[in-house]
């Protein structure tokens, strides 16, 4: 299957926190990656990641999959398919976020990608990760941000 995403990706966004110190197991529901942009040739996602009322700071990374028929798996896109590893913000408050744009060729003729995210969260501290997270977009997400979608036709 020729796959023809295009090796540019463009930060859409980045770290926002939430004004709220965390609670002592607060956060809950706070961590989260979804689709909340999605046009011909671009896809945005964004990520939540919930603070700790620590020093730490919070970090993601994006990689952008679409849906390979033939695999019957999800596969990073060709050219460029992760973002730089994108300041969250600090775990001192509820909650950061970040988001990235990846922006594709249009599809050739009827031929269609599904596409999604997939986000890598780091807490670190003191150049540390001392906790870590992988998660899939998904819908549904409570953003202010665009919309919340698992995934992108393109």
């Amino acid at each position: 299957m020729r796959r023809i995403f295009i090796a540019t990706a463009l930060l859409a966004g980045f770290a926002t926190a939430a004004v709220a110190h965390a609670q002592s197991g607060g956060g809950l529901g706070l961590q989260w990656a979804t689709v909340n942009s999605c046009a011909p040739t671009e896809v945005g996602v964004r990520a939540s990641l919930p603070g700790d009322g620590s020093d730490k700071r919070m970090r993601v990374r994006f990689t952008a999959q679409y849906w390979a028929y033939t695999r019957r798996a999800w596969v990073p896109v060709a050219g460029v398919p992760r973002s730089p590893w994108l300041d969250a913000g600090s775990a001192r408050y509820s909650y950061g976020q970040a988001g990235w744009t990846f922006r594709f060729d249009p599809p050739r003729g009827t031929t269609h990608y599904q596409v999604r995210g997939l986000a890598e969260m780091r807490w670190l501290s003191g150049g540390k990760v001392t906790r870590s997270a992988t998660m899939v977009t998904q819908r549904g997400a409570a953003t202010d941000v665009g919309g919340s979608q698992a995934t992108c036709r393109l």
